[in-house]
C-alpha cells in the first residue's frame, strides 16, 4: 500500500513540474527512453522532492526525462519493452491508451516482430518513410491518434498499390463503397484509394468516425479491420465496455489485429528513433493542373525520371489526369511545384481527338447524326458496335469530339463515355450488347422486378440504354468531415455497452471428450452444461461446440 502511495506521490511531483513547464511552451511531451531500474535508490519523501525539484544544473524547469523513468521503474517492476509501449501511448493528445491486462496479448506479437519478422517490418518501412510525414499531418488536423499513422505496415505493409482479393486497395485498403462513401473518385481514369494524400484524408475521417461511434480508439482499429457493425453485435450480444470484453468473441484475425498493430508499432517507433527520422520531411508536394496532362510531359519538361513520377502519383490509371476534368491534382517531387506550375503556364495547348456520349432524339437518323458530328455513318457504326442504322430514341451513341490539353497526352482517340456513373441516390448503368436484364438484376444485386419498376421497361432492353439502379451509393460532401451525422448517432444509440457479468466459452468437442471431462474443465457442472446447449442426454459427438458459461468475478 505504501508502495502505491509513493507512486501516486511521484506522479504528482511528475506531472506538476513537467504540467507547468508544458503549458507555458504550449507542447506535449513522452517519455521516449527504455526504463532502467536504478540500484540502491531510498525511496523516501525528502529524497523525491530532492530529485523532483533540481536537475545536474540544479534548474527547477529542466526537469529530466530520465528522473521520471527513475522514480516511475521503482514502483513498476514489468517488462521494460513492454512498459515503453504503455508510455508510447501516454500522450497529451488524444491516444489510444492501455493497461496491464493488455500487455500478455501484446506480448507475443512483440515476440514475433522483434525477432522473427523484423527484416520484414524493417524492409517495409523503408517503402512507407515517404508517406509517414504526410500521414502524421493529416492526422493531426483530424484529431487521430499518432499511434495510427503505422497502421499500413499491417494492412497493406506501406505498399500503395497493394490489392486483396476482395477488393480492397491501396496504403489503408479501402473496399470501393467505401471508397466512394469518403469521397474517393474510382472510375476508368483514377482510383484515389491508390492516392497517398486523398486516401489519408479519407482514412482519417473513417477512424474519427468510428471513435465516435465508440468512444474508444481500440474498440475503433478493430472496427476498421472487421466493420462497426460486427463490433457493436458482439457488445450488444455478451457485454463489454472495451475491445478486450469481446476479444474472445471475435474472428481470429481480428482478435489477433489490435495486439499485433500494438507490437509492430513499437518496433517500428524504435526503428525510426535510433534513425532519428524526421517526422515533418514531405519528400513530395502537390500541383494542380487546369488542363489534362501526362505524367509523360511533366517527366520531360522538369528532367525528371518517367518511373519516379509514375510512383509518386500512382492513383492515375493511365498516367495522365482524367479528360474530363478541367481541374485535377499531381504530385512531383519536393521543390519542383512551382517550377512545375510556371513551366505549365507556358505550355501550349493541343486539339485531340475524342469520343463523347450523345444523347438519341426523336426523329434522329444516323445520317443526320453522322453529318451533325461532321463524320459518316460507317464510322459511327464501327465505334459503337452497330450492326444496322436504326437508332432508337433516349438511347446514347459515342460521337467524335475534340478536347484541349498539353503536349504528349495520348497518341490515340480517347474514349470519354462511361460505362457506369455513380450518383448520390444509386447508378446509371449503360446496356451493352449480350446483357439481359437477369445478367444486370445479378451484377447488381437487384431484382429483375425493380428493374423493370425504376426503368419503365415492358419487355426489353437494347445497347446503349441506359439503366438506372436504386442501389444506396454514400457519398459524402467533400467540405462536411465523418459520415452523416445522424447516422453515427443512430449507430452509437445501438451500442448497449456495459461490464460483461458471464464470460461464453466455446468448447470444440475433441476424441475423448465427455460432458464430465468438460464440465470439471471449465468449473462447471454436467447438468448447467446440459442447460446451456439444451441437451436431453450426456451424447456428445466430436466436432460439436458446446458453449460454457461462466460469471465473471471482478475484484
Amino acid at each position: 500500500m505504501k508502495k502505491f502511495k509513493n507512486l501516486w506521490m511521484v506522479i504528482g511531483l511528475v506531472g506538476a513540474i513537467y504540467s507547468g513547464k508544458a503549458i507555458a511552451n504550449n507542447e506535449s511531451f513522452i517519455f521516449d527512453k527504455p526504463i532502467k531500474k536504478p540500484q540502491n535508490i531510498d525511496l523516501k519523501k525528502e529524497n523525491l522532492q530532492t530529485l523532483a525539484k533540481l536537475d545536474l544544473n540544479g534548474n527547477p524547469e529542466e526537469f529530466n526525462p530520465e528522473d521520471i523513468s527513475i522514480l516511475i521503474s521503482l514502483s513498476l517492476d514489468t517488462i521494460p519493452a513492454l512498459e515503453e509501449i504503455t508510455k508510447d501511448y501516454n500522450k497529451v493528445n488524444l491516444t489510444m491508451k492501455i493497461d496491464l491486462t493488455e500487455k500478455t496479448e501484446v506480448k507475443k506479437w512483440l515476440h514475433y516482430y522483434q525477432k522473427r519478422a523484423y527484416r520484414s517490418v524493417y524492409r517495409h518501412l523503408q517503402e512507407g518513410k515517404q508517406y509517414i510525414p504526410v500521414i502524421k499531418q493529416i492526422f493531426e488536423k483530424y484529431g487521430i491518434p499518432d499511434d495510427f499513422i503505422f497502421l499500413p505496415i499491417i494492412e497493406s505493409r506501406f505498399y500503395i498499390k497493394a490489392k486483396s482479393p476482395a477488393g480492397a486497395a491501396g496504403l489503408w485498403q479501402f473496399m470501393p463503397a467505401t471508397g466512394r462513401m469518403y469521397g474517393l473518385r474510382i472510375d476508368k481514369w483514377v482510383d484515389e484509394r491508390f492516392d497517398p494524400i486523398k486516401s489519408t484524408e479519407a482514412a482519417a475521417q473513417y477512424l474519427q468516425d468510428l471513435y465516435k461511434i465508440f468512444d474508444d480508439w481500440m474498440l475503433a482499429l478493430a472496427s476498421y479491420n472487421t466493420g462497426e457493425g460486427a463490433i457493436i453485435r458482439k457488445i450488444n450480444k455478451y457485454g463489454g465496455t472495451n475491445f478486450w470484453d469481446i476479444n474472445d468473441y471475435l474472428s481470429k484475425e481480428t482478435r489477433n489485429y489490435v495486439p499485433s498493430f500494438l507490437a509492430v508499432e513499437k518496433v517500428v517507433k524504435d526503428i525510426l528513433k535510433a534513425e532519428h527520422f524526421n517526422y515533418n520531411d514531405i519528400s513530395f508536394e502537390e500541383v494542380t493542373v487546369n488542363h489534362p496532362v501526362s505524367i509523360k510531359y511533366l517527366s520531360e519538361i522538369l528532367d525528371i525520371p518517367y518511373k519516379k513520377l509514375k510512383k509518386l502519383n500512382p492513383h492515375l490509371k493511365h498516367g495522365i489526369t482524367p479528360p474530363n476534368t478541367s481541374e485535377y491534382h499531381v504530385y512531383v517531387p519536393k521543390g519542383y511545384g512551382e517550377i512545375a506550375e510556371t513551366l505549365l503556364e507556358k505550355s501550349p495547348l493541343v486539339e485531340y481527338k475524342v469520343l463523347k456520349e450523345y444523347s438519341v432524339k426523336k426523329g434522329d437518323s444516323l445520317i443526320k447524326v453522322a453529318k451533325k458530328f461532321g463524320t459518316t455513318t460507317d464510322y459511327l457504326k464501327k465505334i459503337n458496335h452497330m450492326k444496322s442504322n436504326i437508332l432508337i430514341a433516349d438511347s446514347f451513341i459515342k460521337v467524335p469530339s475534340k478536347m484541349e490539353a498539353y503536349p504528349m497526352y495520348v497518341d490515340k482517340v480517347l474514349d470519354l463515355t462511361e460505362d457506369i456513373v455513380y450518383t448520390s441516390k444509386g447508378l446509371i448503368y449503360k446496356v451493352k450488347p449480350g446483357d439481359s436484364l437477369a445478367s444486370i438484376a445479378k451484377k447488381f444485386r437487384v431484382s429483375v422486378k425493380k428493374l423493370k419498376r425504376w426503368n419503365k421497361i415492358d419487355k426489353y432492353i437494347y445497347p446503349n440504354q441506359k439503366i438506372v439502379i436504386y442501389r444506396k451509393v454514400k457519398k459524402r460532401p467533400a467540405k462536411i468531415v465523418g459520415r452523416n451525422d445522424r447516422n453515427i448517432k443512430y449507430l452509437k444509440k445501438r451500442i448497449n455497452k456495459r461490464v460483461p457479468k458471464f464470460k461464453y466459452i466455446y468448447h470444440k468437442v475433441r476424441p475423448g471428450d465427455s460432458l464430465i471431462k468438460i464440465a470439471k474443465k471449465y468449473g462447471v457442472s454436467v447438468k448447467e452444461i446440459k442447460k446451456w446447449n439444451k441437451l436431453k442426454s450426456n451424447i456428445i459427438v466430436v466436432g460439436d461446440r458446446i458453449t460454457v458459461i461462466k460469471r465473471i468475478t471482478r475484484r
